[in-house]
């Protein structure tokens, strides 16, 4: 059954989504050429990612709140706000699909589950490179989180100049009195280093026409650039208020 055959199904099946989420954008699922039918199974798949979207939404408040007190902890301890800001969101479900499809994963609830870490996301923008390891040292002595996967592109970029550090957290809750393991991306990265990789996706994605080479070679010394950035405002910083202007 080809996708303009299944308008009878997708159109039944809108309204009871839309009632849970503005954000399911069927015209984007319709636009995915790599999924030629909506079978039973993607139906399924639908269907049962709705019925565990609040325990992602339940795990982010959770992941959130920890952040945030761990913020607070620093500033009443070292005088320090370590966070500037942060963003959370909950990934669509044409998102959901695009990925699976992407990475050639069976559209199935059991896939999902095992190779989706991303549903739940925070992003957590700090001031400086040290505060970024000092909250993940801190998030590591939580005693109900479980890391399941962590990659530092900080110390090693990725060959396109993107520096951030990627954690995903299994995040304990209790849903209808029992125990839960959701898991939650937090991506960290300075202010710096935000700038570069939102501007930097919207030249890449987003542009009308493709970066040449040259941009590209731009763009990674742009991104070495605000990084020794990085590295001498954090220079300043611990120089001013620890008093030592030799500390690396």
């Amino acid at each position: 059954m080809h996708l303009q055959e299944g308008d009878h199904f997708l159109n039944g099946i809108i309204a009871m989504i839309l009632q849970k989420t503005e954000k399911f954008n069927i015209g984007k699922l319709k636009k995915m050429d790599s999924i030629k039918e909506i079978d039973e199974k993607t139906k399924e798949l639908i269907s049962q990612y709705f019925n565990i979207e609040s325990e992602y939404r339940y795990a982010l408040r959770v992941m959130s709140a920890k952040l945030e007190n761990l913020d607070d902890y620093c500033q009443s301890h070292f005088d320090h706000n370590p966070i500037h800001h942060m963003e959370s969101r909950i990934k669509t479900p044409e998102s959901i699909l695009e990925k699976m499809v992407r990475r050639n994963y069976p559209l199935t609830f059991d896939e999902l589950k095992k190779n989706i870490y991303d549903i739940a996301g925070i992003r957590v923008v700090c001031n400086y490179i040290n505060d970024i390891y000092q909250i993940i040292k801190l998030l590591s002595m939580q005693k109900d989180l479980t890391l399941r996967l962590s990659k530092d592109y900080i110390i090693k970029p990725k060959d396109t100049g993107y520096r951030s550090f990627h954690l995903v957290y299994e995040v304990e809750i209790y849903m209808h009195n029992e125990l839960k393991m959701v898991p939650v991306e937090i991506q960290f990265r300075t202010l710096a280093m935000d700038m570069w990789a939102s501007l930097e996706h919207e030249l890449r994605y987003k542009s009308k026409n493709s970066l040449s080479e040259k941009d590209k070679a731009n763009l990674k010394k742009y991104s070495d650039d605000l990084y020794n950035v990085d590295l001498n405002m954090q220079r300043i910083y611990i120089a001013t208020t620890v008093g030592d202007d030799d500390n690396d």
